[in-house]
């Protein structure tokens, strides 16, 4: 499914990681321990309140040199970033998104699936900005019936 996107910012916290394809560099812990610091400092921030959170995972080539990923929320480009917070700009454009089912600790195959064979398959290529994971901070994400959502920037 195709998603269009707003322009503005993530605000959040940041943090660097390695892929899950370098096992011997990968951090499991790394974005796990970005959204605690996240929520920790957002439940008493003057952020707008949402129950929908973004993780911004700024990618590259390179299999020896970490990824930036920033655990926030979505924002107007105009909003000030708070003290304490970092920012990354999002582009408007459209997203392919794909949908990731049970809990969060099985990620890794929707995101095989969603990059090796769903979006081969749409016939889209992706562009240059942040991928995304959205999620909602209602659900547990250990749950079998968890869902969240991958989005991969494409033209």
């Amino acid at each position: 499914m195709i998603r269009s996107i707003q322009a503005g910012k993530i605000i959040g916290v940041k943090t660097s990681f390695f892929t899950i394809m370098n096992p011997e560099k990968y951090d499991p812990q790394a974005i796990p321990s970005a959204w605690q610091e996240f929520f920790s400092l957002y439940r008493d921030s003057n952020l707008p309140k949402s129950n929908t959170f973004y993780g911004a995972a700024i990618p590259n080539n390179s299999m020896d040199t970490p990824m930036q990923y920033f655990a926030g929320i979505l924002a107007e480009a105009s909003l000030e970033t708070p003290n304490g917070f970092v920012e990354v700009t999002l582009p408007e454009g459209d997203y392919f998104t794909f949908t990731h089912q049970g809990p969060i600790s099985n990620l890794g195959e929707s995101y095989g699936r969603a990059y090796g064979v769903e979006l081969p398959a749409s016939g889209r290529e992706m562009r240059g900005a942040p991928h995304l994971e959205i999620y909602e901070s209602e659900k547990d994400p250990m749950a079998n019936d968890y869902e969240m959502v991958i989005a991969i920037p494409v033209i």
